[in-house]
């Protein structure tokens, strides 16, 4: 069963879907880019983050994988971000399927290198207005830690309200105080 219902009667194979701006391209994740990821994808970045980072390369590969399956079958759109000047790996950004089907939930996260320019926020961005022009969806969720002031800011960006708060484990043992920010995904 596909979560992430298209507004249309065509198909999509969500494997297929590039998204671009003037300075970032949104591409699906794939296997050329598994080195990439699992360089970037360390204790520090995932500090405010249920994920820990992985111990070796083949998780990585084992969840570019699964990302393309649950694409294929609609249930997630998983994204690497590339900065369409030096074709450079930026991240990774993600539409999530979540029951019920009336929302989503987004996630991201950038490289050392890549923060602070404001490519979080324009990837999201990407995100949601691909969402609304291509997914039936009423809104889209975005969970971040409430000490995570630049995720914070991405969701606020985009009209995001608070809508519940609460404790969540890590599974790198910390606790996250997690705030659920919602995001309109109507036309």
């Amino acid at each position: 069963m596909s979560l992430l219902k298209q507004k249309s009667g065509q198909v999509l194979d969500l494997s297929l879907v590039e998204i671009e701006s003037t300075r970032l391209k949104l591409v699906p994740v794939s296997r050329a880019l598994a080195q990439d990821i699992f360089r970037e994808f360390t204790a520090d970045i995932t500090r405010y983050m249920v994920p820990k980072p992985v111990d070796h390369i083949n998780e990585i590969y084992a969840f570019i994988d699964t990302s393309i399956e649950k694409m294929i079958v609609r249930d997630q759109l998983v994204m690497a971000i590339l900065e369409i000047e030096t074709g450079q790996f930026s991240g990774v950004c993600a539409i999530h399927g979540k029951e019920p089907s009336v929302t989503a939930e987004l996630g991201i996260w950038l490289r050392k290198g890549s923060q602070g320019k404001k490519l979080g926020r324009e990837a999201i961005a990407l995100l949601v207005q691909w969402a609304r022009a291509n997914l039936a969806l009423s809104y889209l969720t975005y969970p971040v830690d409430k000490n995570n002031i630049p995720s914070r800011k991405i969701a606020e960006s985009l009209g995001g309200v608070v809508v519940a708060e609460g404790q969540r484990e890590s599974l790198s043992g910390t606790s996250l105080n997690e705030l659920v920010y919602q995001i309109d995904a109507g036309e």
